[in-house]
């Protein structure tokens, strides 16, 4: 769905996948030099039916994203897109441990990406993500690493993945280390399955919850998100593409920001999801029926909530 744009000021965006962000020309460009199959699968379709299935769209650039080089070159130029999207704040997650098939280490990865980032015209921080269906030993192992870039550049700890599947609650230790690592906290949540879901998030202390959807099916959780103002950072499109909400009509960011939970909103995956800042904004406006104060509101509550310095 393509909306015009209604207040086109500078904005912060806290939730941007790197591999869901990848330039479609770019990534057609390194795989015809490695000889990757074609056509490539970068965007997600509307009648995407789940998060399982939108997260499939991940596996292209993911295969293309295994050199240093690649890496540099798609955190640059995410933080470009962004910029020209009028966005002057960007916080990129990225999972290390997927990055390392071709024999980088965890380090040469994450070193990479800040390269990258610090390359691109705007200020950008990096969140590092763990994956639920990795062993909590090796996400305890990458939490510690990260910590050791904290204020150079790394400056959260995320966990990711197909959440109807893997649940977040073992994952504990490895948000305890990155607690230790003096990291900021947060985690995918609410996207698929239960309100309940969201409930484990906000259990291992977190700040801010990725997504956090179907938290607006719950007047508890709903109050307890208020009383403990952590954050939610929605995504309208790619939680439509990825069934949190049947329609996009029925998003519920208006709703809870009229409870009084502090909320931000971002693109999740430029590609993947097919969209902008700007477009989200444009839909919340114009398809959510949220007026300019309350879009001024959420791009505060972004910088207020920022992880970075």
């Amino acid at each position: 769905m393509t909306v015009a744009e209604p207040f086109p000021w500078p904005r912060a965006e806290l939730h941007s996948h790197l591999d869901g962000s990848l330039r479609p020309a770019t990534a057609e460009e390194l795989a015809r030099a490695e000889g990757h199959r074609l056509p490539l699968q970068l965007v997600a379709p509307p009648d995407c039916p789940s998060q399982a299935a939108f997260l499939t769209y991940f596996d292209d650039p993911l295969d293309l994203l295994q050199t240093e080089a690649a890496l540099e070159r798609a955190a640059r130029e995410l933080g470009e897109d962004s910029a020209a999207d009028g966005v002057d704040y960007l916080e990129v997650r990225w999972a290390p441990l997927l990055h390392r098939r071709r024999g980088l280490s965890t380090a040469s990865v994450i070193e990479a990406v800040l390269r990258g980032l610090a390359a691109a015209p705007l200020e950008a921080w990096a969140i590092v993500c763990a994956m639920r269906h990795h062993p909590v030993e090796d996400n305890v192992e990458l939490a510690r690493l990260a910590g050791r870039y904290a204020g150079r550049g790394v400056v959260g700890f995320d966990l990711a993945g197909n959440e109807a599947s893997w649940p977040a609650a073992p994952q504990r230790p490895a948000f305890e280390a990155a607690r230790a690592a003096d990291l900021h906290l947060t985690c995918h949540a609410g996207e698929a399955g239960p309100p309940a879901n969201v409930e484990q998030a906000l259990d291992l202390g977190v700040e801010r919850i990725a997504h956090g959807v179907s938290a607006a099916r719950d007047a508890g959780l709903v109050a307890r998100l208020r009383s403990e103002g952590v954050v939610l950072d929605l995504c309208p499109t790619s939680n439509w593409k990825c069934k949190a909400v049947p329609r996009l009509e029925d998003h519920p960011l208006p709703r809870l920001v009229r409870a009084g939970v502090r909320c931000t909103i971002s693109t999740d995956s430029r590609t993947a999801a097919a969209t902008t800042l700007g477009q989200e904004y444009a839909i919340a406006h114009r398809v959510l029926g949220m007026n300019e104060a309350e879009l001024r509101q959420l791009d505060r509550t972004a910088r207020e909530a920022r992880f970075g310095p």
